[in-house]
């Protein structure tokens, strides 16, 4: 399970749909009847400016158009690799595969299936970029240490060597991710990382390991791209909210001091 901390981060309350409905709320408590004052006419406007602006923005970000848009300016791809490794010595590049999180906890399914879709897809792209590119290490990286054990349950089915693995399961953010895993490649003697990690957290993840000092070459899996607009991406919907979602905490991190 997560710690309490992690639940209760101050991030976890800066979620966009959770703004935008409180804001909603704060809209209609101000159009409330006062029987001591009546409705003054300034509070009235600010409550219904508030709200239909909370509404306006809940529904935008619930439109795929939107959610779609997001994605693009979130998306990152890097360059092609072959390129990108030529001028590396391959015995001190590493490749770091990141944890996107947990499905469930439950013990009686298999580590390897405790994945969620997101991390799942990671694995599913670090392994290819393996085989292609077969590097000294591989670190897969993620808290809690049940993540670390079904990542590297699945990768190793896919044709990692398992002597090949380093598992860090101290990180419960991207941050930490990067210090961690670089504290891990500075002690082994690599000084250049392929970062694997989801199209669309791959900006921000490269910020994190520069900033911690890594030399990083970015290898996006789970890539969404560009999709075809048609008129029903105007209409709201709950998995482009969440879409929306995610882009918008990928972006506001990006520019996380």
């Amino acid at each position: 399970m997560l710690p309490y901390s992690v639940r209760f981060a101050a991030g976890r309350f800066l979620d966009p749909t959770l703004l935008l409905l409180v804001a909603l709320a704060a809209g209609l408590w101000l159009l409330r009847p006062s029987h001591a004052l009546g409705r003054p006419r300034r509070r009235a406007r600010a409550g219904w400016a508030l709200a239909w602006a909370a509404w306006a923005t809940l529904y935008a970000t619930s439109m795929p158009v939107v959610a779609q848009v997001l994605t693009g300016w979130a998306e990152l791809r890097g360059p092609p690799l072959d390129r990108a490794l030529a001028s590396t010595d391959p015995a001190r590049t590493a490749l770091v595969v990141l944890a996107g999180g947990l499905r469930t906890f439950d013990r009686t399914t298999p580590p390897r299936e405790r994945l969620d879709g997101a991390t799942t897809a990671r694995i599913l792209g670090a392994s290819r970029i393996y085989l292609e590119h077969p590097f000294a290490l591989v670190v897969l990286s993620g808290a809690p240490a049940q993540e670390g054990v079904a990542m590297a349950d699945l990768i190793t089915t896919l044709g990692v060597p398992r002597e090949r693995l380093v598992v860090e399961s101290t990180s419960y953010s991207t941050r930490e991710n990067a210090e961690r895993s670089q504290a891990i490649l500075r002690e082994r003697g690599f000084d250049t990382v392929v970062l694997a990690t989801s199209a669309t957290h791959l900006r921000r993840a490269v910020h994190e390991f520069e900033r911690a000092g890594a030399r990083v070459i970015p290898a996006a899996v789970e890539v969404i791209g560009p999709s075809r607009f048609f008129y029903d991406e105007l209409l709201p919907s709950s998995s482009a909210l969440s879409r929306s979602n995610q882009m918008i905490h990928e972006l506001v991190g990006y520019l996380k001091p």
